[in-house]
């Protein structure tokens, strides 16, 4: 994907399985035309721009280098408009911190770091370690993988839920398109904490809330809560308290179609949803060569 340095705002996952192949961060299919009024200063705190790499509904993904620490990060930008009343407050300012202050002590192989959070200009950015590769997604759709290297890859990203849940931080978004695969193999879980950013809250999943696509669309609406309804769990549906469970359910849902190209709960939207709460999986596909023990 070309970059853009005249278009800006953070990715917020319209098209969640369409990433770039070179930045460790979800990106839409298309960016936005440009538009003047979206233009990036060539300094956001201490960071030095580099290059925009895409652009959504919400916000901004640009490379930027830290003067300070003599290196590149990625970052990602919200406008102060887009932020939800949860984080705009003093108080909402304050947890935002703390979320960070946590992800910033979690360090693990398997974990994309997060160095800072902060409002500048009525911009929130998030600065974070930029990570090379290829999505999770992509890379199982690109050819047929045999049932060990798709468990070997999510054993690493298992690691680094659990590490977070070790931290007492939940993902609440797990899916392929927000895991990474280095060149090298390291397998890093993304957009830890991000949820907070949007004002998660609990409430039940509606007709209102905008669900135009089963798999990949994330719920963004300021005050609502961020997920992606085909990797949701029950009560993340239901607008109950999620935590760790919720990851763990979105993970089996992430391996379940890496294993048997397909989801395990199927319908139209609102019918796999009820048939994940009701607990209703479709028969399992019969031409994959996947050990029944798995």
């Amino acid at each position: 994907m070309s970059s853009d340095r005249s278009t800006g705002e953070v990715v917020v996952l319209a098209r969640g399985r369409l990433s770039s192949p070179t930045v460790g961060y979800d990106l839409p299919e298309q960016t936005q035309p440009p538009r003047a009024d979206t233009d990036l200063p060539d300094r956001i705190g201490r960071y030095l721009v580099l290059e925009v790499v895409g652009v959504g509904g919400m916000g901004v993904v640009c490379t930027a280098y830290d003067p300070k620490l003599d290196r590149k990060v990625a970052l990602k930008l919200l406008r102060e408009r887009e932020l939800a009343d949860a984080v705009r407050t003093t108080t909402g300012h304050a947890r935002l911190h703390r979320e960070a202050r946590a992800l910033a002590k979690l360090k693990h192989v398997n974990v994309v770091a997060v160095h800072d959070v902060d409002v500048v200009d009525e911009r929130l950015y998030i600065a974070m370690e930029f990570v090379e590769g290829e999505s999770l997604s992509r890379w199982f759709e690109q050819r047929a993988r045999s049932w060990r290297e798709l468990v070997a890859v999510f054993v690493q990203a298992a690691r680094g839920l659990a590490a977070a849940h070790d931290a007492g931080i939940t993902h609440r978004d797990f899916k392929p398109a927000n895991v990474r695969i280095e060149p090298g193999g390291r397998v890093v879980v993304l957009d830890f904490g991000l949820a907070l950013a949007h004002g998660v809250t609990d409430g039940p999943v509606t007709d209102g809330d905008e669900l135009a696509s089963e798999h990949d669309v994330r719920l963004t609406a300021v005050g609502r809560r961020v997920g992606t309804p085909a990797y949701m769990a029950p009560e993340q549906i239901l607008g109950q308290p999620v935590g760790p469970a919720a990851d763990q359910f979105a993970f089996g849902v992430s391996l379940y179609e890496a294993l048997y190209g397909t989801l395990p709960f199927t319908g139209d939207l609102q019918t796999a949803m009820w048939n994940a709460i009701d607990g209703k999986l479709a028969p399992i596909p019969k031409d994959r060569e996947v050990p029944g023990w798995l």
